[in-house]
């Protein structure tokens, strides 16, 4: 009878250590302490290794959650016309918010690139029925992909870490601006311009 609560003690700790993650790693980075993170999480470093052998199989259940984060959004967004534009956005907050992502996801970082593959693939399952929708809607230029929407992703990230490697804070939006304008026929999102 003390397994089933035992077990969900265990997912709870486990759920608790990735938001942990999560947010320790925006402040301080992919190299932070696991002792701040099992801090945050209200467990000890202990408990951090019981669910976690490394820093790496840390990192890849925080860029699972992710997935699945975008996963759940997209279901949410699957009955709007607009669904593909609102994802694009919604993943691209939600790596302006992770700016440590671009230190894994690099050669010599800390995930594997089967993982990544995974993910990447999982990420377009979820994004390809919303294109598809708004290319109907023609709310997209003709010939954008979900690779194309995929691909804005690293460029992103590619521009962020020079930002944030050249101590350079310019507007956030100019990168996601100009890679919509690109993608999509609409205005970006609060550009002040009719459809933004």
């Amino acid at each position: 009878m003390t397994e089933a609560p035992t077990r969900r003690d265990a997912a709870r700790n486990r759920e608790r250590l990735v938001a942990a993650a999560r947010r320790v790693f925006a402040d301080l980075g992919p190299d932070a302490p696991l002792e701040e993170i099992a801090r945050t999480a209200g467990v000890s470093r202990t408990t951090l290794h019981r669910h976690f052998a490394d820093r790496p199989a840390l990192v890849s259940a925080v860029m699972w959650q992710n997935v699945v984060d975008i996963e759940t959004e997209a279901a949410k967004l699957s009955d709007a016309d607009d669904g593909a534009v609102r994802l694009f956005h919604f993943m691209h907050d939600m790596q302006r918010g992770a700016p440590w992502l671009a230190l894994v996801v690099t050669p010599g970082g800390d995930v594997e690139l089967r993982a990544l593959g995974d993910l990447a693939e999982r990420t377009a399952s979820a994004l390809e029925p919303l294109l598809a929708r708004a290319r109907e809607a023609g709310l997209t230029h003709p010939s954008v992909t979900t690779q194309h929407v995929l691909l804005t992703l690293p460029m992103a990230m590619a521009v962020q870490a020079a930002e944030t490697s050249a101590g350079l804070r310019p507007p956030a939006d100019a990168t996601r601006e100009i890679l919509h304008r690109g993608l999509f026929t609409t205005d970006p999102p609060g550009t002040g311009r009719p459809g933004g």
